[in-house]
């Protein structure tokens, strides 16, 4: 304790979990801390807290401290106790209605719309907020009042990312239950002319610039998006479904690396094609899948 009777607080370095595996038990998550990312093991998935990407309403958060322990601490502030002597059916001064805040929402939402396509075609390099802004149709101080620089716009762009990455997690059982399952994936969560891929495609690429704001957050999206496929690989496997050798490692890298490339292919070799020719990415990427299973089985599903 110090002079005034008060007890010191623990210092603790939490560094931030940029990945976490929660498929299955026993798993890993990467880990930054100043720059660096490092591959740690973590417990049975129903023992890790806050294994979402994105927050979903308030729930608790687990951080890792430099040392390796975990702390967990609330998300959201905790309910007014009662008789406590607050009120909450008054608004605060200068609160907004809720019909305010949910039209400020919907222009935030709209920002960020137009925001993923100018990125999508353009990057986040080649695209200004006066440019965005007028994609959009909104003027530029409108934009500010939203979003007073480009790296906020940005983080608002890549929140919609990891949401798309969420719903891919959520339905990896169903992915995993077969070769046919896996392909109606790659048409509903990979398709690589949809918006979202496109904008994977153009940010990962660009994050290979170290002084790109969203390369931590890249890296950590384009690792989900691996491990959800060799989960699948895996799952195949442990069915006898694959080749000998197969290794489910790669075919997940593999596969996600073809989704990244065709969807820069869609937006830059087929536009100057002739009509005539028929190109087919989701058949590019069933050829890909198919590499990898016995070819008894492909005529299973």
């Amino acid at each position: 304790m110090d002079a005034a009777g008060h007890r010191p607080r623990e210092s603790r370095a939490s560094v931030q979990v940029i990945v976490e595996n929660g498929l299955r038990p026993g798993g890993y998550a990467v880990i930054c801390h100043h720059g660096v990312m490092t591959s740690i093991a973590v417990g049975a998935c129903s023992q890790v807290v806050g294994c979402r990407l994105g927050p979903a309403g308030p729930q608790m958060r687990r951080t890792m401290s430099a040392q390796g322990s975990t702390v967990d601490s609330p998300e959201a502030p905790q309910p007014i106790a009662k008789g406590s002597g607050a009120t909450t059916s008054a608004r605060p001064a200068g609160e907004e209605s809720p019909e305010i805040r949910t039209g400020a929402r919907g222009r935030r939402e709209e920002i960020i719309d137009g925001a993923a396509e100018m990125f999508a075609d353009h990057g986040y390099h080649g695209s200004s907020l006066r440019e965005i802004s007028k994609h959009i149709g909104i003027s530029h101080s409108g934009m500010l009042h939203h979003f007073d620089c480009k790296t906020a716009l940005l983080d608002g762009v890549i929140d919609r990312l990891e949401e798309h990455a969420q719903s891919a997690l959520d339905r990896a059982p169903e992915l995993r239950a077969s070769r046919r399952a896996l392909l109606q994936g790659l048409v509903e969560l990979w398709h690589p002319a949809a918006l979202p891929i496109r904008l994977l495609a153009t940010l990962d690429a660009e994050s290979v610039s170290e002084d790109h704001p969203g390369r931590y957050r890249m890296a950590r999206l384009r690792k989900v998006h691996e491990h959800i496929l060799e989960d699948c690989f895996t799952s195949f496997a442990e069915q006898g479904l694959l080749r000998a050798g197969t290794d489910p490692a790669f075919a997940g890298r593999a596969l996600f690396a073809q989704v990244l490339n065709l969807a820069v292919r869609e937006k830059t070799v087929q536009p100057l094609q002739h009509r005539s020719h028929d190109d087919a990415p989701l058949k590019d990427l069933a050829m890909q899948v198919d590499i990898f299973f016995l070819e008894e089985q492909l005529s299973v599903d």
